[in-house]
């Protein structure tokens, strides 16, 4: 089979990734997210703090959107990344990769982000970019912030599968059921089952509009802490936090000054991550 005919589904039916899927996630269900560059393998449910994600690159493949792009990870305390090889689906090993794949990353925290989402263009005047081999773990993301903003280039023409593993900050817990007694039983029961689709899902909601438009109409008072609290959900390569990000920068549109009160009093009270609220804040100046 040549390298031009592997697909991601017969990687995955292989040997050698049902392997190392077994490695690290044993008997436990998995889910497959596929990214517009990359696919993502790992755990259906998550617990504690550690987290491991199977990476597959596809050629030229990247872990953001777009090969410009840097994706942030406000949720990681550290990150680090083991690159295993090449892989194809008849080879029973992975091949090495040298200098096969590129880490582009931010050298400041306070990176600037696009205008309607928290993700960022690569600059070569703030970022930095090492070409990495397979073999050792090394560090996408430190405890001093060093690389929030990042992502993961394959250089290769070839299939190459990654893991990573992340500690994470400590979650706050999402509190919402006062605030949904302000609305009506049905409007209540129908946002509940919308932040799940997001939730289970994440940026996919941006393709089913009628969702979009359920929530962003709904009384501002009760929303916009709503949308607060779920930038705490556990974010598992979905983009979760960023599609909530996305959400209340919707709101906005409709009263930018309470919104930005409303986010400016979470942040001082703590209720939700630093870095998604200080960074609404600069975009709702």
């Amino acid at each position: 089979m040549s390298r031009s005919e592997t697909t991601f589904p017969k990687l995955l039916r292989s040997d050698l990734l049902q392997r190392t899927i077994q490695k690290y996630f044993g008997s436990s269900l998995i889910e497959v997210i596929h990214r517009p560059k990359s696919f993502v393998i790992h755990r259906q449910r998550e617990n504690g703090d550690r987290v491991v994600r199977i990476v597959v690159l596809p050629p030229r493949g990247c872990t953001s959107d777009r090969a410009v792009l840097l994706n942030p990870h406000p949720e990681a305390r550290t990150a680090k990344t083991f690159i295993y090889g090449t892989i194809e689906p008849s080879k029973k090993g992975y091949k090495p990769v040298v200098r096969g794949i590129e880490l582009r990353y931010s050298k400041i925290r306070n990176f600037p982000t696009q205008l309607q989402t928290p993700y960022a263009i690569y600059k070569s005047r703030l970022c930095d970019k090492v070409r990495k081999s397979w073999k050792n773990w090394f560090y996408v993301v430190k405890e001093n912030g060093w690389g929030n903003f990042h992502s993961l280039v394959n250089l290769t023409s070839t299939w190459v599968v990654l893991v990573i593993e992340k500690q994470l900050l400590d979650q706050k817990p999402i509190r919402i059921g006062e605030l949904l007694k302000n609305l009506t039983k049905k409007q209540a029961n129908t946002l509940q089952k919308d932040l799940q689709f997001i939730t289970s899902n994440g940026d996919e909601v941006f393709t089913h509009p009628a969702i979009i438009q359920r929530i962003v109409k709904l009384p501002l008072s009760v929303i916009t802490p709503i949308l607060v609290q779920m930038l705490n959900v556990q974010e598992t390569g979905k983009h979760q936090n960023c599609t909530f990000f996305a959400l209340l920068l919707k709101l906005a549109h409709r009263d930018r000054v309470y919104v930005r009160d409303v986010i400016k009093d979470a942040h001082t009270r703590k209720t939700a991550p630093h870095y998604y609220l200080a960074d609404l804040q600069k975009k709702m100046l």
